[in-house]
């Protein structure tokens, strides 16, 4: 049994030390890639942590048993910390949120400290430590409390989600989707432990390898998820407009479009799409289209939703659309195959092709392209 573990909590110890060099190879300096690197460092000292009580190693013990007593109050949070950022202005997020760290807080300065003190000098100096040990149970508060924010992180990536679409016009579900596995996979680790918990108080036993199993649910939570971040096309998803974000989490964008400037709006607009083609880049977003129209990117969606009555998704992927029904019934089909036109019209992938196009059309590229290819 204790190879077994000593085993999993290597390969743990491994697959976290590569989550955390792939973060700092990321080209980005946001805050989502920040919060990310903070929250599997305290991962990492957990596994640590154990792997030195497996091995009654005592010089791991201490310094790792300070982050680790305390990471449930804190993990939560960074994970509703991470999701909060990819949908929230990184101006001033940290002081706005700092209020979500006060538990964390208040647990190390009253009670991880003292406790680090008692078990060091083996003197009983802050004599309230033993009381709540006997008295509460911590590890119950620390589950509940987890649970509270991984709920909320869902809930807050439920609620933004949807209107992610509106404003990218590559909406990568795939790589939203990491965010939602992500809470999901954490939150059952989580409730796991609190299931443990109440187990042990409810058939009054306790024994100490059952922390491990927690343990073994998060390292193949993290096991799943590296390998799910890693085939995004961006990384565990930190590389976020948030000039676009912040529009996308706006409720009313604010109807500031001049009558007199409908007409020239749509003229440059469409001059982009039938001169510049535009829509062909792949990462395509509305700051980069508000960029070219010289106009902010509050004023652009302003303009779509309002005026146009659309939204920069279905915009951009409409002349994608359009683009691709046009090289489908020429000789190009011979030359390239349905999935590289859907690339040379600006979609990021097959699937997303084949989706957009048949909602668009009623027809599938290749049904498309088999009734109404020029003969």
């Amino acid at each position: 049994m204790k190879l077994i573990i000593d085993f999993i909590l290597i390969v743990g110890i491994v697959l976290n030390i590569i989550m955390i060099l792939k973060l700092f190879k990321t080209n980005n300096n946001q805050l989502p890639k920040k919060v990310l690197i903070v929250f599997w460092f305290f991962i990492l000292f957990i596994f640590i942590h154990f792997y030195g009580l497996l091995h009654q190693l005592s010089f791991l013990l201490l310094p790792t048993f300070i982050l680790e007593n305390g990471s449930r109050f804190l993990l939560a949070v960074l994970v509703y910390l991470y999701v909060k950022s990819l949908f929230e202005s990184q101006q001033k997020f940290l002081i706005k949120n700092a209020v979500h760290f006060i538990p964390f807080v208040l647990y190390l300065l009253f009670y991880i400290i003292p406790s680090a003190i008692n078990y060091t000098t083996d003197n009983n100096i802050f004599s309230y430590i033993p009381l709540i040990d006997k008295y509460i149970n911590l590890a119950l508060i620390k589950d509940s409390y987890g649970i509270i924010y991984l709920s909320m992180a869902l809930q807050l990536y439920n609620k933004h989600e949807p209107k992610l679409k509106h404003y990218f016009s590559t909406f990568k579900e795939q790589d939203f989707l990491w965010v939602r596995k992500f809470v999901v996979l954490f939150l059952i680790a989580v409730s796991v432990d609190l299931l443990i918990t109440i187990s042990e108080i409810y058939f009054g036993y306790n024994v100490a390898w059952d922390a491990y199993i927690t343990v073994f649910f998060v390292i193949t939570a993290m096991g799943y998820l590296g390998y799910f971040g890693l085939t995004q096309n961006t990384l565990f998803l930190t590389e976020i407009s948030n000039d676009s974000i912040s529009i996308a989490t706006n409720n009313s964008p604010q109807k500031i479009i001049k009558p007199e400037e409908e007409s020239e709006l749509a003229s440059k607009l469409e001059r982009l799409f039938k001169e510049d083609k535009i829509h062909l880049n792949k990462e395509l977003n509305l700051q980069d289209l508000s960029q070219e129209m010289q106009m902010s990117s509050r004023k652009l969606s302003a303009f779509l939703n309002d005026v146009l009555k659309t939204n920069f998704y279905d915009k951009i992927n409409h002349h994608r659309v359009e683009e691709a029904t046009k090289m489908l019934v020429t000789d190009k089909v011979i030359q390239y195959t349905i999935t590289a036109i859907g690339e040379s019209c600006g979609f990021n992938s097959k699937s997303s092709f084949y989706r957009i196009f048949k909602k668009s059309t009623g027809y599938s590229p290749s049904e498309y392209r088999r009734i109404f290819s020029k003969k």
